[in-house]
């Protein structure tokens, strides 16, 4: 049992353990300690010094970082005296004095966190001179924005991409007047190895790191729509943390207030990626099987998660193979509206723009690669992040909590419980190993597969389907995945089946998902999604009466020749730099 101690902050006696910090104490009890680099998922590294308290230490007092400075019996903590104070302001005047404002055109408004901060303490105009000479502003990647002169040097982009993703892409190079953090050499994010998974920008407190914006395009799309066909589709994950944005818990349904309010802006039709994620279950099992019966390559990995498809095919050419081929939910669906939709209301297909909202980055990416054109066009025209999703809806003076609701558009309108379980890391596993289950079982065929579930960073399990024993495992968080690379290549790990996700606990912690995303919202949203496929009346992929009628339609079945030209992909050997 750990000890417990005893210590007072602002005259008022608190309990806390050995090595934990003021910040964590205080955090804990609900007191507020600004702060501009602390991220729960962070390593404290003291580097912005606003969290700073006053002390008494053998009977002196000292003004120290709450961040680093571990609690200890009988400690006194004086979180705002006037030196506190005094001390907090300068040092955020003196951050000030990194950043270039470019608040009136910053698409960064609503998630300023300095912004914020300076408003708090009265700071409107800085007395100190701008210590940057020199700025670096990269706009090559089809993912992410980086305007060196938006930072305030905390080093939390650096640290995510060591901590979290296990790159390292992202250095810090001394200038002689300032620190730019960045790719190494002042290179575009585009001449790395990045993988565009976001997580730096999730973290960077100041805007210097965001998404590329694609808010102009879709508005561009809806101003001159013409005889183009709108369609909005949104995924697992969105419809809970949109809810964020306009001031509700993480755990909150949005779905058909979010379905409402796209069609008042201007969609004609707003369709659902469960569905598309029900389409990947059904190809991603029937695969599954089929790599176990005929022996192919094994350990199947998942290929829903374009920055680890896209670190493999950049690190790991030779386990190209064992990726699954089947396409991710949002390049299934997109394909499905532009193939069967389209053929049953008879909209041509180039007349159809299409509209994605992720809680990724990295499906900007995907969406623009050439190998997932349908014909000569994207299958997916534009993702916005949930982020973005939320300033296009504010940009409108659309109030998400007073909207009424509205149903998704019908023809690929039923999902099932299995694709809102996908955004939670285990989801798309254990969607799989539903479908995979019933489809060799006639009766108390297993549905739930707990042992998948959960953050935990890698989780592995022997589960029975079909009358065999499966070795699986869940990775989330990048690092988590390279590390199991390695035992699998070095023979200490053998599995058949491995799910892997860039982002900590999957797609509810994806790198567009709203700020901030802490451990403890993570766990609202994960929660949410296991709440609502309990509530489902359908909770496996393959029984969607929708997706029958489009195999019907198709005239397809899952891994049919058709359907492997459709809903499957191949992948590239890219270039390491």
């Amino acid at each position: 049992m750990t000890k417990e101690i005893k210590i007072k902050i602002n005259s008022k006696s608190y309990l806390g353990e050995i090595d934990e910090t003021i910040f964590e104490i205080a955090e804990k009890n609900k007191l507020f300690i600004p702060t501009l680099c602390h991220h729960p998922d962070l390593k404290s590294n003291e580097s912005c010094r606003i969290c700073l308290v006053e002390i008494i230490r053998n009977g002196k007092k000292e003004v120290v970082a709450s961040c680093s400075t571990k609690i200890f019996e009988g400690m006194e903590i004086f979180l705002d005296t006037a030196k506190v104070k005094k001390s907090r302001r300068l040092n955020l005047e003196l951050l000030f004095s990194d950043h270039y404002e470019k608040c009136p055109e910053c698409n960064w408004v609503d998630h300023c966190q300095l912004k914020k901060l300076s408003a708090e303490f009265g700071i409107k105009e800085n007395r100190f001179s701008k210590r940057r000479r020199e700025a670096k502003i990269d706009k090559k990647t089809s993912s992410m924005f980086w305007d060196s002169s938006k930072c305030i040097e905390c080093g939390n982009c650096l640290s995510t991409c060591d901590q979290i993703v296990g790159l390292k892409i992202i250095k810090s190079k001394y200038t002689g007047s300032a620190i730019i953090f960045g790719p190494d050499g002042g290179q575009s994010f585009s001449e790395t190895n990045c993988v565009y998974c976001g997580q730096c920008i999730l973290r960077c407190p100041s805007g210097s790191l965001q998404e590329k914006y694609d808010i102009e395009n879709v508005e561009h799309l809806i101003k001159k729509k013409g005889r183009n066909v709108l369609i909005a589709q949104f995924a697992p994950s969105a419809r809970y943390s949109i809810a964020e944005l306009f001031g509700e818990s993480a755990d909150k349904n949005y779905e058909k207030k979010l379905i409402s309010a796209l069609k008042k802006i201007g969609f004609d039709y707003v369709f659902d990626v469960n569905f598309g994620a029900d389409i990947t279950t059904v190809e991603e099992a029937e695969e599954l099987e089929d790599r176990l019966e005929s022996k192919g390559a094994l350990p199947m990995f998942t290929s829903c998660c374009p920055a680890w498809v896209r670190y493999l095919e950049i690190f790991h050419h030779e386990l190209l193979p064992n990726l699954t081929t089947t396409k991710s939910p949002n390049q299934c669906l997109s394909v499905a509206i532009k193939t069967h939709f389209s053929k049953v209301v008879k909209i041509s297909a180039r007349r159809i723009k299409i509209v994605s909202i992720m809680p990724c980055i990295a499906k900007k990416y995907e969406s623009q690669l050439p190998e997932l054109r349908l014909g000569h066009r994207p299958a997916c025209d534009y993702v916005l992040t949930v982020r973005e999703a939320g300033r296009l809806l504010k940009k409108n003076n659309i109030d998400l909590s007073k909207i009424e609701d509205s149903e998704f558009d019908s023809l690929l309108s039923e999902a099932t419980g299995a694709g809102y379980i996908y955004g939670a890391s285990g989801g798309v596993m254990e969607s799989a190993l539903r479908t995979l289950a019933a489809k060799n079982c006639q009766n108390d065929c297993q549905l739930e597969f707990s042992a998948v579930r959960g953050l935990k960073g890698v989780k592995e399990a022997s589960v029975e389907v079909a009358g065999k024993k499966l070795e699986v495992a869940v990775v989330s968080g990048l690092k988590n995945a390279i590390k199991l690379l390695k035992d699998i290549k070095s023979g200490v790990k053998h599995y058949h089946y491995i799910e892997v996700m860039a982002c900590p606990g999957g797609c509810l912690g994806g790198g567009g998902q709203p700020i901030p995303t802490t451990p403890e919202i993570r766990e609202q949203r994960k929660n949410a999604f296991y709440t609502d496929d309990s509530s489902k009346k359908v909770r496996r992929a393959h029984e969607n009466k929708d997706l029958i009628k489009m195999y019907e339609g198709l005239n397809a079945k899952p891994l049919s020749e058709k359907a492997e030209k459709l809903f499957h992909r191949k992948f590239i050997r890219r270039q390491k730099k």
